[in-house]
């Protein structure tokens, strides 16, 4: 299949200082060659960016596609979008960035009232002035038709995430035109213990489901609150899930959101559903492990390598 596969990395697993996350990242990247993998990085805050002598200590040591993502709205976002590919520039590496809009809570009170669209355009415009050699991913998250437009003017490349809209949104790029290249972003946790995988998810990603606004809208019609706290009662950390909550209509929305939100299974289950999504021509395709290990990284390329070999 004509799809490139990567693992993403969330910086903000990997510890409080610079030098852990550094060190980690340089591992992650040295397993994901192993598995085949390209890797797409994730600094969430501002402070979690890599510095210059990083990026190049990193690209240094590291023979695969790296992609850095960068949120628009963040303060100084362009100085710090220069250091990072100057850096690969210096090097000659060929690198990728990932331009999105931002979430709030990564985004202080000034950052949060810029406009999304001027912002990714703003850097956008730079990457293409100054690097115009940057392959360039756009989150499409909430701005789908924005997503578009600045994917056709700019020929970047649309980013989804794995949702109940997923489709439809695929759907309404290519009504823009046919040839975007679009990638898929999916959360994905691999394991034969079937019995336990559903409750890790919902633990570890409460908060990612909960920022689904379907899902606030749901569980409203269900009677609950959707919080953090609510769920924290409902799902117990150190308690396997209830019957009674799974034969429950709350238990049942939340196995279909973690369905539509989620890649999970056993390793043959998960690699039919990724080659089930390939199907639908993506040209890119990023795991993030719910779980963050060797495993984790391992066993998704040997999915990948079963795909392929078809």
């Amino acid at each position: 299949m004509n799809c490139v596969f990567g693992k993403a990395t969330k910086l903000s697993r990997f510890g409080s200082s610079s030098g852990e996350r550094l060190a980690r990242s340089l591992k992650v990247s040295e397993l994901c060659e192993k598995a085949g993998l390209t890797h797409l990085i994730d600094s969430e805050w501002k402070w979690y960016y890599l510095m210059r002598y990083e990026v190049e200590n990193l690209l240094s040591n590291s023979k695969i596609l790296t992609i850095f993502t960068f949120t628009a709205r963040h303060r100084n976002i362009l100085k710090i979008l220069h250091q990072t590919l100057a850096a690969a520039e210096r090097l000659n590496s060929f690198i990728g960035v990932n331009i999105v809009a931002g979430n709030k809570v990564y985004l202080d009170s000034s950052e949060i009232n810029r406009s999304p669209l001027k912002a990714l355009t703003e850097a956008i415009k730079f990457i293409k002035k100054n690097y115009p050699e940057t392959l360039i991913f756009i989150g499409a998250e909430g701005l789908i038709k924005a997503a578009a437009q600045l994917s056709i003017e700019y020929n970047l490349i649309p980013m989804f995430i794995l949702d109940r809209e997923f489709k439809n949104n695929l759907e309404y790029i290519r009504d823009f035109g046919k040839s975007v290249k679009v990638a898929l972003y999916a959360p994905y946790l691999i394991s034969r213990n079937y019995p336990r995988l559903l409750h890790d998810i919902l633990v570890r990603l409460a908060g990612y489901i909960l920022r689904r606004r379907w899902v606030q809208k749901e569980l409203k019609a269900l009677g609950y609150e959707p919080t953090l706290e609510m769920l924290k009662e409902i799902i117990q950390e150190r308690k396997p899930l209830s019957p009674k909550l799974l034969s429950s209509k709350l238990g049942a929305f939340l196995v279909n959101a973690v369905a539509d939100l989620t890649i999970y299974g056993e390793p043959k289950d998960v690699k039919e559903k990724i080659k089930n999504l390939v199907k639908l021509n993506l040209q890119y395709f990023f795991g993030f492990p719910i779980k963050e290990n060797e495993y984790q990284i391992s066993i998704l390329g040997e999915c990948i390598n079963k795909i392929n070999s078809y």
